[in-house]
């Protein structure tokens, strides 16, 4: 009895060793919040950034990659979901690094990522006002500023001089529209209209109805794939004619399948330019074997970002401090599949730049 009662307590110190052990290894992982739509409308955007993460998580090394623990959580690509995914993992683990998917839900929670020091990296999130006063957040594509200017530049340079906007109202349309209006008026164009719809808004045809008695030569379209599908369809039951010209969102897969790549055809719009570099086209052919289908610009970004926090790692990152600390101090830039990842002092990204794209077919590509 005695011998067993030894045994025993000798398995139970063990036992507890282990757990301790494995319990350190665990609290000692950097812990990565992915919080994207997953489920609803906007799942097609969750699914191409996820895929483009796993893709870049099998690119790192193995020691590198046991260190990284990566959080897939839904927000719907809802605010008030993100903020309720990101409180809830914080109560139950120290988070390092949080990415999330649009604009909008990068401004939302990016002032509860700085305040509690976790860095804030969105893969595709755009607007400069972003990072403003927000040290802990990084950007991986160049801000809106640069997509409005070049969409003003290369519809005026289609002797193009009358522009209507249509844009949803939210950070990411908002910031795109301005700079377009400014940098078109600057370079001596005429906004002829600018209408706004809310999200979720489908019912177009008042909205179009106006733009149309405005008569502009061309109308630029800033909205998400599912109201880009609703505006396309009223466009051509309105028998508008004029140009169409749109931001990245056009470049969704969603958008190119039948029963909506007929609706698409002719319309120019801006994405950051499509890289041509080895790291991309090593990538490229891995996601393809992984996934079954060829990667966007956008699961390029989000490869990026994953390869960014491994590097970090890599170099001693492990916490949002550190991690800050690391990005910072890449003065260089990092060489990405989108290109060369180079910060300016607002964290905004200033090595990379737009181009414009026209859809022909089932697929876009360069317009020049």
């Amino acid at each position: 009895m005695k011998n067993f009662s030894l045994a025993l307590l000798l398995c139970i110190v063990m036992c507890l060793g282990g757990c301790q052990g494995g319990c350190n290894n665990e609290s000692q992982k950097v812990n990565v919040l992915v919080s994207l739509p997953l489920t609803g409308d906007a799942a097609f955007y969750g699914r191409i950034l996820q895929d483009g993460i796993e893709a870049g998580l099998d690119q790192i090394d193995q020691t590198t990659r046991d260190k990284i623990n990566v959080i897939y959580q839904d927000d719907k690509l809802s605010s008030k979901e993100a903020v309720n995914v990101l409180q809830q993992e914080m109560a139950r683990r120290k988070l390092s690094v949080v990415m999330t998917s649009s604009s909008e839900l990068a401004m939302t929670i990016g002032g509860i990522c700085n305040d509690n020091k976790i860095v804030l990296l969105p893969p595709i999130a755009d607007g400069s006002q972003i990072t403003e006063g927000r040290g802990y957040v990084f950007l991986i594509t160049p801000t809106t500023a640069y997509q409005g200017i070049v969409l003003a530049e290369r519809m005026k340079g289609s002797n193009y001089t009358k522009a209507a906007v249509l844009h949803r109202n939210d950070a990411g349309g908002n910031a795109v529209a301005t700079a377009f209006q400014s940098e078109f008026i600057a370079l001596g164009g005429e906004i002829v209209a600018t209408e706004v719809c809310e999200s979720g808004q489908t019912d177009l045809r008042s909205i179009l109805l106006r733009i149309r008695n405005r008569e502009p030569e061309a109308l630029l379209i800033l909205l998400p794939p599912n109201e880009i599908i609703a505006a396309l369809r009223q466009i051509r039951e309105l028998g508008i004619t004029v140009a169409l010209f749109g931001g990245d969102t056009f470049s969704n897969t969603d958008l190119y399948r039948e029963g909506v790549i007929d609706l698409m055809q002719g319309v120019r719009f801006t994405l950051p330019t499509q890289p041509d570099n080895a790291i991309f086209a090593e990538f490229k052919g891995q996601f393809a074997a992984k996934h079954g289908y060829d990667p966007d610009i956008n699961a390029a970004a989000a490869r990026d970002a994953i390869l960014l926090i491994a590097k970090a790692v890599k170099d001693g990152a492990t916490d949002g401090t550190s991690f800050k600390e690391k990005f910072n101090s890449y003065t260089e830039g990092v060489e990405g599949a989108t290109g060369l990842i180079k910060w300016d002092e607002n964290r905004n990204v200033v090595s990379k730049k737009y181009s414009l794209f026209i859809i022909s077919g089932d697929e876009y590509q360069m317009a020049d």
